[in-house]
């Protein structure tokens, strides 16, 4: 059953997604070291959406094991001081906890989320939904819970010993925090965790 959930949630998603697309068309924002990164509207919402890949001089199986360790997450995803297993659903669903420290004045953020793993063998691709959780854990005084996740990470394989990155996401942070500010982390945030996820990879310190 959390299988189908799964499968649903991911053709939502992209059903959204091509919904949004008919109205507001991605814009390349930045395109450096291989990592462009584009970012584009969503209906209703002050925040943007945005998408970044990178391609990796590693097999897919080094690159999913290092995103499955939890506890490497601050290692690589910007702005992340603190990571968690919560629980350990079953192989294909993990509940994890991260807290984000943004520059002051902003307070920082921590997310709650289940990560759902799904696979496509024949195309070699492996992919995750990650979809929020905020009332999985107590909150934390001074720290505002993000209500609000749409993510796909998608790790696919390819000649050579090689992987394809991709990253797509949306995500409210709640909070007085100017969508400006935000809609930085828009370019910012898949930028450098796509960068040093890279360098982890290529065994350099992050």
């Amino acid at each position: 059953m959390r299988a189908l959930i799964t499968v649903l949630f991911l053709c939502s998603f992209c059903f959204s997604s091509l919904l949004n697309a008919q109205q507001c068309p991605w814009q390349l924002k930045k395109n450096q070291e291989g990592i462009p990164v584009y970012t584009r509207k969503v209906a209703g919402s002050p925040i943007l959406e945005y998408k970044a890949s990178v391609i990796v001089d590693a097999p897919v199986s080094k690159a999913i094991a290092l995103f499955e360790d939890e506890k490497q997450i601050p290692r690589w995803y910007y702005q992340c001081v603190r990571s968690k297993l919560v629980k350990d659903e079953d192989p294909n669903n993990k509940v994890i906890y991260l807290i984000l420290h943004f520059p002051w004045p902003v307070a920082p953020r921590d997310f709650v989320f289940r990560r759902a793993r799904s696979e496509d063998h024949a195309n070699g691709i492996t992919s995750y939904s990650l979809t929020a959780l905020p009332d999985k854990l107590p909150s934390v005084k001074g720290v505002i819970r993000v209500q609000s996740i749409e993510s796909v990470w998608r790790f696919k394989s390819l000649p050579q010993g090689r992987t394809e990155i991709f990253l797509q996401q949306h995500t409210d942070p709640c909070g007085s925090i100017p969508a400006s500010i935000v809609n930085q982390l828009a370019v910012l945030t898949p930028y450098n965790s796509l960068k040093n996820f890279r360098k982890l990879l290529d065994g350099k310190n992050a």
